[in-house]
């Protein structure tokens, strides 16, 4: 039985798929098996999937059916205790695996592990993340809501569970469309320890076709942080998270021009929690929203990043 299974879903992401694959067969821990599916791709990602011989690759073909279900679907068909998540546009340094493999057997107490990440813009030079918190050394995460408070500590690509753990928490809910790993997050951070490695061991790509992230979010379904909330009242570290990710998504909503959802969203949202350059920006016209939008792309594709933390 393999130590690792990698799970990588796939949709129509045939010009990254190559470079994907090959940087985890690259990983210099090798005693791992990866789980290819092609979630019903309308491009050539099937053909390039089975232009693989690796025995330690498995693929499976399936009808769309969405990303929650297709991870879902990929940790019920693995081997290993220890479930890795890649994304298929993503990428991973050769020690990624070694690293998770340093953290499961340094904190076996945990089952949640993650990794440091940096973002990817155009293939160019990747730019660290803004995070809420600065480590220099292998540790567990004390308040994993406080340490996400400005951008995301965990990508779905950086981080592992036990198949355990999943298990307990039923994995990922196919109800939701968008920020399914918050979700899932939120849930998993609830109940488990959270071991983490600040080392850079991958590469998140972003301003990539076809990725979640670049669809409207008023069409897709959030998670219903009121009833999290409600089920959780004490944890204030994950009320004020929460607060933030109301605020990211009433700014989407408004450039998105559905005010209709901005205004039952902000209803929600306490001001309180934000600081000035962030209370600018949520009373900001749509058109202001826009351009600000676009100059930060503009200026993150180059290799520089500006943020309200």
């Amino acid at each position: 039985m393999p130590k690792i299974s990698v799970i990588i879903p796939v949709y129509n992401k045939a010009a990254y798929l190559q470079e994907t694959i090959q940087s985890v067969l690259a990983q210099s821990f090798t005693d791992f098996e990866l789980i290819l599916i092609n979630d019903g791709s309308t491009d050539h990602s099937l053909d390039i999937l089975q232009r693989f011989s690796d025995a330690r690759i498995r693929i499976i073909n399936q009808e769309n059916q969405g990303l929650s279900q297709t991870r879902n679907t990929g940790v019920l068909a693995s081997k290993a205790d220890l479930i890795v998540l890649l994304d298929a546009d993503d990428l991973w340094l050769f020690d990624h695996l070694e690293s998770l493999i340093k953290l499961t057997n340094t904190f076996p107490e945990a089952d949640l592990f993650a990794t440091g990440y940096e973002d990817l813009y155009h293939s160019r030079n990747p730019i660290k993340p803004k995070l809420n918190l600065d480590l220099k050394k292998r540790q567990l995460i004390t308040d994993f809501f406080k340490a996400s408070l400005h951008q995301p500590l965990i990508i779905p690509s950086c981080m592992s569970f036990t198949k355990a753990g999943f298990l307990a928490i039923e994995g990922f809910k196919n109800s939701i469309t968008y920020s399914e790993d918050v979700d899932f997050l939120i849930r998993a951070n609830l109940k488990f320890k959270l071991a983490y490695d600040p080392k850079t061991t991958c590469l998140y790509r972003l301003d990539v076709p076809h990725q979640i992230s670049s669809q409207k979010k008023s069409e897709l379904q959030v998670p219903k942080f009121g009833a999290i909330l409600r089920a959780n009242p004490e944890n204030q570290s994950l009320w004020k998270y929460i607060q933030f990710k109301r605020y990211f998504l009433c700014i989407f909503y408004k450039t998105e021009g559905r005010m209709d959802l901005f205004k039952e969203l902000i209803e929600k949202l306490d001001p309180s929690v934000l600081n000035n350059k962030q209370r600018f920006l949520l009373n900001s016209p749509r058109l202001v929203l826009i351009v600000i939008r676009k100059v930060k792309l503009f200026l993150l594709r180059r290799g520089f990043r500006f943020t309200t933390f």
